[in-house]
């Protein structure tokens, strides 16, 4: 058993730091303890586990998760006694939350054993953070804390509050206007999306470890968790549903609505709000053992109510269902070879502010380009050289050429080509000979694509959608490094911004989208646009036929929940 025990080796898990589920039964299951491997008579007296010094015992525990912790808890009293130890429970605590977060003492609950078993099986809230919706359109994004003070779980919308503008004529190309936006960040403590209290009634407690332990799959184990949310003033309460992941095939199928977004790589995904008939009341559509419970989704159903208390039962007037997902960091952690990556929020005039995920790929993924089936070549499938693309764009600038919306220069530069024999770069004064902003000598930076996503957004590109994509932010793409205010140094890539039909059906582009394609197709196009990649953390978009630049700008999620942790505790002093 020792040795079996001394061979986990925590390094070879997934994310090192999580307690393995390697050990996962086999403290005192039968493949151990089977007569026919170990000879039980001198079990006591050569393999005693008990009998370990304590500081080795808990060591060899502590990389046991809850349920290991449970199963051993009723092998025996000496186990109970161990499987209890205030160390092994703040552990897992730790696990979850940031190091500031994690409580030096359990209070306001008795023991970290009951704090933790407070809120299972819903620590991964606090341990993933950012949180998504798929609410209509705009959807919502949150930032998720543990309160040590409180011992509660809450989620707190992140809101752009949209400051005056400053508007004034781009030094480049005059007729051009640069609409400079400084928008105000935070996370909105005073009306929490998500509110889970601390609760330490018995049968609470008894609860948590009824679901970890029973066998029972008939039950619903785990169920809704009615909770007060918002202002109280605005009088509604919700209840917080755990998920589940579709398995691939489902997840894949064009037909099924899920969530995250297809436009998000490599996460796992559940049904959509919106693709459920029964309001998620069947079990098929919920978690029925710890295994099925997602780490990375979860739904919300909130509902007005008029009368005291949390309304349970009857009658929810004004009910909505929204399905959260988080993010893996991996897509807006920036790194050496991919320093764009992050969580931008940019200014959409009339629209307000949004959030945005920023990612940069190996490759941009494939677009109608403003072409129908109908348009495209007898297959409907690109060659894979992007000739489809490149055409609908030449012929949309040209379009623009012609009506005076741009110039020669830009037509040449969105094309790559020259103007009168000189590189583009020199067109204007200052191109070629200015130090690029991020150097990049071994070219290991400025390659591939990037890729913005709205996290939220409006009524024509809802939340979920590219906004913008530019397809090769090395050579291929290259437009020019900047030298003009206030872009000098940065690198110029072409792109194509994402806009939607709704504002062009009676418009002028739509015009120019006739001309390009040769029909009147009203559908969302990706419009030529350049982007300039100013710094690792401000970005800023030419869209080309508006004659506009607009801004975006990092979001430092950590310093946006300490800063909530701070008004949190100013408002209840």
């Amino acid at each position: 058993m020792l040795r079996f025990l001394s061979q986990q080796n925590p390094s070879s898990s997934d994310d090192a730091t999580q307690p393995s589920t390697q050990l996962r039964h086999s403290l005192m299951s039968s493949e151990i303890m089977d007569a026919s491997l170990v000879d039980i008579s001198t079990l006591s007296s050569q393999a005693n586990v008990l009998s370990l010094p304590p500081e080795l015992l808990q060591h060899i525990l502590s990389f046991l998760d809850a349920e290991d912790l449970v199963s051993l808890r009723r092998v025996c009293h000496g186990f109970r006694t161990h499987a209890e130890l205030e160390q092994l429970w703040l552990n897992l605590i730790r696990f979850n939350v940031p190091e500031q977060d994690v409580p030096t003492i359990p209070s306001p609950a008795p023991t970290y054993r009951e704090l933790f078993l407070s809120h299972f099986p819903r620590w991964h809230l606090p341990r993933n953070k950012i949180w998504f919706s798929d609410d209509a359109y705009s959807g919502k994004l949150i930032l998720v804390k543990f309160d040590p003070r409180r011992g509660s779980i809450e989620g707190y919308r992140l809101t752009a509050e949209k400051l005056p503008a400053i508007s004034y004529p781009w030094s480049y190309k005059p007729s051009v206007r640069i609409h400079q936006v400084e928008p105000r960040v935070y996370a909105s403590t005073e009306d929490p999306v998500l509110s889970i209290p601390l609760s330490l009634p018995c049968n609470a407690v008894s609860n948590s470890w009824r679901w970890m332990s029973t066998n029972n799959e008939s039950s619903t184990r785990f169920p809704e968790l009615l909770m007060r949310v918002g202002r109280p003033e605005q009088r509604i309460n919700g209840s917080l549903m755990l998920s589940k992941n579709l398995p691939d095939e489902s997840a894949n199928a064009p037909s099924v609505g899920v969530w995250p977004p297809r436009t998000i790589p490599n996460m796992p995904r559940t049904r959509s709000s919106t693709s459920s008939g029964d309001k998620f009341a069947s079990k098929g559509h919920r978690p029925q053992t710890i295994e099925e419970i997602s780490n990375t989704t979860f739904r919300l159903r909130t509902w007005s109510h008029f009368t005291q208390g949390i309304l349970s039962l009857g009658v929810r007037p004004g009910e909505e269902i929204s399905t959260w997902s988080t993010l893996d960091p991996a897509l807006y952690t920036p790194t050496p070879s991919k320093p764009y990556q992050g969580i931008f929020v940019g200014d959409y005039a009339s629209h307000g502010c949004e959030f945005l995920l920023v990612m940069q790929t190996a490759e941009a993924p494939p677009t109608r380009d403003g072409m129908s089936d109908a348009e495209s070549d007898d297959d409907g499938v690109d060659d894979g050289t992007g000739t489809r693309h490149r055409n609908y764009i030449t012929a949309l600038l040209a379009a623009l050429r012609e009506q005076h919306f741009i110039d020669d220069a830009d037509f040449a530069s969105m094309n790559n080509i020259t103007v009168q024999g000189q590189s583009t770069n020199a067109h204007h004064p200052g191109g070629s000979e200015v130090t690029p902003n991020v150097p990049d000598p071994d070219g290991s930076i400025h390659q591939g694509a990037i890729e913005a996503i709205k996290l939220t957004g409006d009524v024509n590109v809802p939340r979920g959608e590219h906004t913008f994509i530019a397809d090769d932010i090395g050579a291929g793409g290259l437009i020019r490094i900047a030298g003009e205010h206030p872009f000098k140094g940065a690198r110029v890539v072409r792109s194509r911004g994402h806009v939607a039909h709704r504002f062009f059906r009676e418009g002028k582009l739509n015009h120019y989208h006739e001309i390009a394609t040769g029909a009147n197709v009203e559908i969302d196009k990706f419009i030529p646009s350049q982007l300039f990649l100013i710094s690792p953390d401000l970005l800023a978009q030419y869209w080309l036929p508006y004659g506009h630049i607009s801004f975006y700008k990092r979001i430092d999620v950590d310093s946006l929940l300490a800063g909530a942790a701070r008004e949190r505790r100013s408002s209840e002093c």
